[in-house]
Formats: structure tokens, sequence, C-alpha cells
């Protein structure tokens, strides 16, 4: 009869073992599979920083060396100024990343995960910023690549019209991108261009920060 009891209360306690590797088990998949797409992310944000590096020397050397031709050295600089934006923002996404703990709650770690994820939205933000000043990679482009100098050639009405009227356009641009983002996703027409312009990751992303805030609140 003892022996029974000692075979049942072994029989328990293994089950009980059994049970627990089991959840736990379940219980890492999500955190595995999490990491391992953090880790992807984090090689991507690190060449992107390696990446806009090269250009902001570059540029800054194209600035240095045509300080007395003075549409190469503001085209340089225009061009300088977008790619630190960029490389901030991929530092930043490296410093989020790091910042990622796996003991925090759940929607703590996704959240940060996902805001690494939405990071697409600036590149987005940038091209539609770039786009009044467009000329200058033009002009900055065949300068290197051919090492033609195209701006003696235009001419200086059509400058002076080309520039008055980018300059009219650069704050209601600004108003609209600063609107692009997740806090704004109850706007209908925000919510639209961001599922237009976004990749689904992106959009996803977004959502999720957009849904997040309505929870906290």
């Amino acid at each position: 009869m003892e022996l029974e009891q000692l075979m049942e209360e072994y029989n328990r306690k293994l089950d009980e073992i059994i049970h627990l590797n089991k959840n736990n088990t379940f219980k890492n998949l999500p955190f595995r599979k999490s990491r391992q797409t953090t880790n992807s992310l984090l090689f991507y944000r690190i060449t992107e920083v390696a990446f806009w590096g090269l250009v902001v020397v570059f540029m800054g050397s194209f600035v240095a060396f045509h300080l007395k031709e003075i549409h190469l050295a503001v085209s340089g600089l225009i061009i300088e100024l977008f790619a630190l934006i960029a490389l901030t923002g991929s530092i930043g996404q490296i410093v989020l990343i790091r910042q990622i703990d796996y003991s925090k709650p759940v929607v703590e770690i996704r959240k940060k995960i996902e805001s690494v994820n939405a990071h697409g939205l600036l590149f987005i933000k940038l091209l539609m910023i770039s786009l009044p000043v467009w000329w200058v990679y033009a002009i900055v482009g065949l300068y290197l690549l051919f090492g033609i100098d195209i701006y003696p050639y235009l001419n200086p009405k059509f400058v002076t019209v080309y520039l008055t009227m980018n300059g009219v356009l650069v704050i209601p641009l600004i108003w609209f991108l600063n609107k692009l983002s997740y806090e704004n996703l109850h706007i209908k027409w925000v919510q639209k261009t961001i599922n237009g312009l976004t990749s689904p990751r992106t959009r996803k992303a977004l959502h999720f920060l957009k849904e997040i805030e309505v929870f906290e609140k």
C-alpha cells in the first residue's frame, strides 16, 4: 500500500514537472521569436548608421571643398542635413532596441519593438520633404558623376520663380508631414495617406502603437 502511494506521488510530481516545462516552452516561444526579430532589426539599423555616417562625412568634405562655389556648397549642405536627420533617427533606433528588456511586461516590450518597426515612416517623410529641393540632388549628382555643373546654364528668372514657389510650399508640407503619425490615425485622411505610402510592416506597427495609446488612456 505504501509503495502504491509513493508511486502515485512520484507520477503526480512528474506530471507537474512536464506541465510546467510545456508552459514555459510555449511562454518563451514568442520571446525567442521577438529576440530573433530584434537582432535582425539591430543589424539593419547598424547598417543604416554606417551608410548615413559615410554620406555625412562625404558631403561634409564636398561642402568644405566647394565653399567658393555657393550653389554647390548649399546643395551639398542640404543633402547633408537630410543625411544627418536619417543618421540621428537610425542611432535613436539602436538605442531603443538596446533598451528592450524582456523581463518587462509584454505590452511594454511589444510597444518598443513596434516603435522600431515604425521607423520606415521617417524615411517616407524625408523623401517627401526633399521633393521641393530635388534639384540639389541633380546638381550634386551630375557634378560628381559626370563633372557637369548645370547651374550656370539655368535661367536666373526660372531659378528665382522656382525657389520662391518651393519656399512657399515648405510650411504647408511640414504641417502635412507632422500630421503623419500614429497619434493621428483617427483622422481619415491621415490613415489613408499612411496606408498608401508605407509598407505592411510599418502600417501594422503604427496601428498597434495607436491601439496601445488608446488603451493607456
